[in-house]
């Protein structure tokens, strides 16, 4: 059971390493360093127990300061034509693939995209269609580093974001995976009745 103790504390450090973002970075390796302390104190390994309690600190203090930071979000529409939007596409391109593979952008009637800017840093893109009375989301991908659901937040949650999407009733987008479903739910999507896969969400 000793040794279980002491696996686990190892994996979670490793795993800890393998994440780029940050603040889950910091989440993991606190919570490696906390088992690591667990294991120290039955083995009786004062040396990796004081070690961990100080990395334990270190990685709390950050996540409490990543935390308490105020990020500045904005939306800015860009033309189809903008070399920043061509630019982002290839950039992003094997990530986008993974949660839309059949996004194409040249493919779809009079699209409209919005970067979602996070600290005035371009970390996500928004395409969707007017279908009114809703806003049909062909593409909602944000930077892989900026994944902590805050950009997402902010466009879909955001009061001011009515007069973006001023005229429209809701969003509608289809799932293509069990992650973008999970996704689409914490967002306050619900599935539609009728089409399966089919996620609906008001203004």
């Amino acid at each position: 059971m000793t040794e279980l103790i002491g696996y686990a504390a190892s994996a979670l450090v490793a795993v800890s390493l393998l994440t780029s973002n940050v603040l889950r970075l910091r989440v993991l390796n606190l919570a490696g360093a906390v088992v690591f302390v667990v294991y120290a104190a039955i083995t009786g390994a004062w040396p990796v127990l004081t070690v961990n309690l100080f990395v334990a600190s270190i990685d709390l203090w950050h996540i409490i300061v990543l935390n308490s930071k105020k990020d500045v979000f904005k939306l800015m529409r860009v033309e189809t034509a903008n070399p920043l939007l061509a630019n982002f596409l290839a950039y992003h391109a094997r990530g986008i693939w993974q949660f839309f593979p059949d996004f194409d952008l040249a493919k779809l009637p009079d699209p409209r995209c919005i970067f979602i800017l996070r600290n005035l840093l371009p970390v996500g893109l928004f395409v969707y269609t007017e279908q009114r009375p809703d806003i049909s989301i062909h593409l909602d991908y944000v930077a892989e580093d900026y994944r902590d659901l805050k950009s997402a937040r902010y466009l879909f949650n955001r009061p001011q974001n009515t007069e973006t999407f001023e005229g429209f009733s809701g969003f509608t987008a289809l799932s293509g995976s069990a992650k973008h479903t999970s996704y689409l739910r914490r967002m306050g999507f619900e599935e539609d009745g009728v089409k399966k896969g089919l996620f609906r969400k008001k203004i």
